[in-house]
């Protein structure tokens, strides 16, 4: 796996990033450790019609349907410079109540993508139980196709365009499988600034002791 704030490798028994000290508990620390409440789609960044996103709505149902166990969800937003897409992405797989048609879907489950439209940037950030289903090389060709459509401005496409790309990547998984059995971001305030609020209030802390540059440890 990658550290989602500098992409260096990581090992599964490391606490934390030995090249940036990003950890679980640096982000909680940034962000705040409550929940917080999404829709499915989730525009802070006022991108979308009405009409987009209710196609959208309708392209999500429609990728439910074929894969009851999954949900897929978009973050649209622009992010502070201390802050990176997949940073945010590992966040709300931890921390976000999704409000998908089926509360009992798990955020394991879960395929979110995040857009920033100022950057022109998009990630897409898996729940546990899917890492092994999507792998990294696969997201990034999905990821490199989106470039054209951010950077004319087409929100809403790209994320449909991830969201067929990444079903039809899954199905074509279920027909094989059926026919062969066999330097860290400082202060920002929390994720309120984001558009994502908590369901219980917390206080904003910093990622990184006064001073030091190093990880602050929660109190």
């Amino acid at each position: 796996m990658k550290c989602p704030h500098c992409s260096a490798l990581l090992s599964a028994s490391q606490a934390s990033c030995m090249a940036c000290g990003f950890s679980a508990t640096a982000i909680r620390a940034y962000l705040g450790a409550d929940w917080v409440r999404l829709e499915r789609i989730t525009d802070v960044a006022g991108r979308l019609n009405l009409r987009e996103t209710r196609h959208l709505e309708t392209v999500l149902d429609e990728f439910e349907r074929r894969f009851p166990q999954c949900f897929m969800a978009a973050y649209i937003g622009v992010l502070p410079d201390t802050l990176t897409l997949p940073d945010l992405g590992f966040w709300l797989i931890n921390h976000g109540a999704f409000q998908t048609h089926q509360i009992t879907r798990r955020n394991d489950f879960a395929i979110v993508m995040l857009v920033d439209p100022l950057r022109q940037q998009a990630a897409i950030t898996l729940g546990y139980a899917l890492e092994q289903a999507l792998p990294e090389p696969i997201l990034q060709e999905i990821l490199k196709k989106l470039r054209r459509p951010l950077r004319r401005g087409q929100v809403a496409e790209a994320i449909e365009s991830a969201c067929h790309r990444v079903d039809q990547f899954l199905r074509n998984i279920g027909h094989r499988e059926h026919r062969q059995p066999d330097s860290l971001p400082a202060s920002v305030g929390d994720a309120s600034d984001l558009g994502l609020h908590s369901l219980r209030p917390s206080q904003p802390r910093s990622l990184t002791q006064p001073g030091t540059g190093r990880l602050a440890d929660k109190p």
